[in-house]
């Protein structure tokens, strides 16, 4: 029986996502669902998260809100990310089956190691450690092949009103934000129920 899939749309640029991630990976085996990551820019939505803009005092303290109710340990960056390559990379790894070697991997050097994932050469190295062949997976990025992805992303997170990061779609009820790991056990905990309890059709 295959797992049910919780798509959540996200991206690299938001620490919220980034502890989204730190929580929810291990609520996956636990609870027996696969969380479907679907990248949306966030800058696509918001002129104040333009890459190299410096992160406002208000957007910081929230940040630093969640991470304490959390207490998954990060501080934000002190200006927006530029993640377009890494989503547009995500979709290069999820065609090569190795997505998961893939966000993981830039979701730490992002936010554990600080390094700059806007940088070819990070990503490659990145794409590379999850298993990409580095020519292929630069030449996916250098046609913007995954560009479209992306924004088909954008339209199908539209369509269900997902504009916050991270955003979890629980059947039909889009679901914004990140809680502590024991409310997000109950909340999706009780989704997996409800749709195992529900007739086939």
């Amino acid at each position: 029986m295959s797992r049910l899939r919780i798509p959540i749309f996200f991206d690299y640029a938001s620490t919220l996502c980034y502890i989204a991630w730190r929580i929810v990976t291990p609520l996956e085996d636990e609870l027996g669902f696969e969380a479907l990551w679907k990248g949306v820019p966030i800058a696509a939505r918001d002129f104040r998260t333009k890459p190299g803009r410096v992160l406002g005092e208000h957007e910081r303290q929230k940040v630093l809100f969640v991470a304490a109710e959390t207490g998954v340990r990060v501080a934000p960056p002190t200006i927006w990310i530029d993640s377009t390559l890494a989503l547009q990379g995500s979709e290069v790894a999820r065609d090569a089956g190795v997505f998961s070697a893939y966000h993981d991997a830039v979701f730490r050097a992002a936010f554990d190691d600080g390094a700059d994932i806007a940088d070819r050469k990070v990503l490659d190295a990145i794409a590379e450690s999850a298993g990409i062949d580095r020519a292929k997976f630069r030449a996916a990025l250098d046609s913007g092949a995954m560009s479209a992805r992306l924004d088909d992303h954008k339209r199908e997170a539209d369509e269900f009103s997902a504009l916050g990061y991270p955003t979890f779609i629980l059947g039909d009820f889009p679901m914004i934000g990140i809680q502590p790991i024991e409310s997000m056990r109950l909340l999706l905990g009780r989704f997996i129920r409800q749709r195992a309890e529900e007739p086939q059709a």
